[in-house]
């Protein structure tokens, strides 16, 4: 079974705040190195969940930033890293032969007023995202994305925003919260064993059932506004 993985880094739980880009404060180094041994634990959950459902292919596309964020070296085998720029798609290798797609570390997309770290692409240049007239973020994408393959996306890990977002367009999916959105820069975070062990049970699950869940289709013709 091939699992395709879309990891960001803003909805993983203990992850407080943007991206930090410039690292001349110590202080500023030390929280992004953090977010990254946070979000290397969640993926390694999800990694496992997905060889306990039987996966023997697993693809991990870095959706963060310039895409090449995720530390490769804390990955756990089988995993392979899809990293860096200049990509031909959005998200390469997604096809007919994945079985589902898994998210990890989702964020609220823009235009939620109570989403954590929310955004769509971009934080400072996109206010929303309209797809036929309904709004939309990266998860909806990522899902309308794969079901143009047939593939469903079977379970979403990050904020309950998030969750939620992919539920109202997947309802049979599998939502996995770790944090609790109170505002745009404020949230509540479980503790970091127990965010691992829904997700590793969370995505065994999912993948389990994955032919009880439909991909997601959006009728033509499309209409995207930004």
């Amino acid at each position: 079974m091939k699992v395709y993985v879309v990891a960001d880094l803003e909805g993983v739980s203990g992850v407080g705040g943007y991206d930090v880009h410039d690292l001349r404060s110590p202080l500023a180094a030390s929280r992004r190195d953090r977010w990254l041994d946070l979000w290397t634990g969640e993926m390694n959950a999800a990694i496992d969940g997905a060889l306990a459902a039987g996966a023997g292919d697993i693809l991990v596309v870095d959706n963060h930033s310039s895409g090449d964020s995720l530390p490769a070296g804390g990955l756990r085998r089988p995993a392979q890293l899809l990293h860096g720029g200049a990509r031909p798609t959005w998200l390469p290798g997604l096809d007919a032969s994945c079985a589902a797609v898994v998210i990890v570390g989702q964020h609220a997309m823009a235009g939620d007023a109570h989403g954590h770290l929310r955004h769509t692409y971009s934080r400072r240049r996109l206010e929303w995202v309209r797809l036929n007239g309904r709004e939309i973020g990266e998860a909806g994408l990522i899902a309308g994305i794969a079901g143009e393959h047939g593939v469903p996306v079977v379970c979403l890990t990050g904020d309950d925003r998030a969750v939620a977002e992919l539920l109202a367009l997947a309802p049979g999916a599998e939502g996995v919260a770790v944090k609790r959105s109170l505002s745009r820069r404020a949230c509540v975070s479980i503790a970091v064993e127990e965010s691992r062990e829904r997700i590793r049970k969370g995505v065994a699950l999912a993948l389990g059932r994955r032919d009880e869940i439909e991909p997601v289709h959006f009728p033509a013709p499309l209409s995207l506004r930004v």
